[in-house]
């Protein structure tokens, strides 16, 4: 995979698009809606709240700055029956504020404290791969060098001035011959059919619905894999096989403490405390009892 523009910042990658493309990325996305590729439910939990416009509070903005943020597995320890039982959080679910200011920093840093940097609400993985940032696979997760699919994406509106990066977007050349993941895909949410992805198959859009949302009839128990997302089509995917075994450990939680999860009923000075431990693992209690147990199970 080559990496064909843009700049590397303490192991960030970044590019640039103009802020001239805004109603061209608008229109991609509304054209999938209309011609029924993107699933209604996505789109109103998700989609809709992208914003194709200037922002009020930086009226001069030219440019966009997409930045990819390497980014490991987590790997947090439940205490069940006597038995400690790792489970997986997928990269791009941790830290996102966090990662956000350490960005902005060193956008400032590398290019001008006299530049403003204000969070873009857009279609990431759209702009990546426009900016020549990053490149498609088959399952519709972005990938960069070194770190395949193990990396947070993020943008910023700047009123810094930069060569227009913009270009055709680019799918991962070994991919066509390649076709694990399709293979892989338990649910049949990645297809040879067409390039999207069918998120209404896609275990981690269901895994990221809520807790009182039941998993459908179809969903076998053997295919979860991760308390949120899913990591089954990056496992098998060759551009990751140097970082497969990226992992960042990010706690325990007891037996009482698990037993509590599972119970369903949080209230009281107890939530507060373990609802802090998760945080701190890049989880919150909208994953929980629903999830935890379909693990366990």
């Amino acid at each position: 995979m080559t990496f064909v523009c843009g700049f590397t910042l303490n192991d960030c990658k970044v590019s640039f698009i103009s802020i001239t493309h805004l109603d061209e990325i608008r229109e991609k996305i509304e054209s999938l809606r209309r011609e029924g590729l993107l699933v209604e439910s996505l789109y109103q939990d998700y989609i809709r709240f992208f914003k194709y416009c200037k922002l009020t509070s930086l009226p001069r903005a030219k440019s966009i700055a997409v930045v990819a943020v390497p980014q490991p597995q987590i790997r947090v320890t439940f205490h069940w029956q006597g038995k400690p039982i790792p489970v997986v959080i997928p990269p791009t679910y941790i830290d996102a504020i966090k990662i956000n200011r350490r960005v902005r920093s060193l956008l400032k840093e590398s290019l001008g404290s006299n530049y403003r940097f204000v969070r873009a609400v857009l279609p990431l993985k759209y702009l990546a791969v426009r900016s020549g940032l990053a490149q498609y696979g088959l399952n519709n997760i972005t990938y960069i060098p070194k770190y395949g699919s193990f990396h947070r994406l993020t943008a910023f509106f700047t009123d810094y001035v930069s060569e227009d990066r913009w270009q055709e977007p680019r799918i991962l050349e070994d991919c066509d011959a390649c076709k694990k993941c399709i293979k892989a895909c338990p649910t049949g949410a990645i297809t040879e059919e067409r390039f999207l992805l069918k998120a209404e198959r896609c275990l981690t859009y269901l895994n990221e619905k809520p807790a009182k949302e039941v998993f459908p009839d179809w969903v076998k128990p053997s295919w979860h894999n991760a308390i949120v997302g899913c990591m089954i089509c990056q496992r098998v995917c060759p551009y990751n096989k140097e970082v497969l075994n990226w992992y960042e450990s990010r706690g325990e939680l007891s037996q009482a403490e698990t037993t509590y999860l599972l119970n369903g009923k949080y209230t009281g000075r107890k939530v507060a405390r373990i609802d802090r431990k998760l945080r701190r693992s890049g989880l919150d209690l909208s994953a929980f009892p629903r999830n935890l147990q379909a693990l366990l199970r």
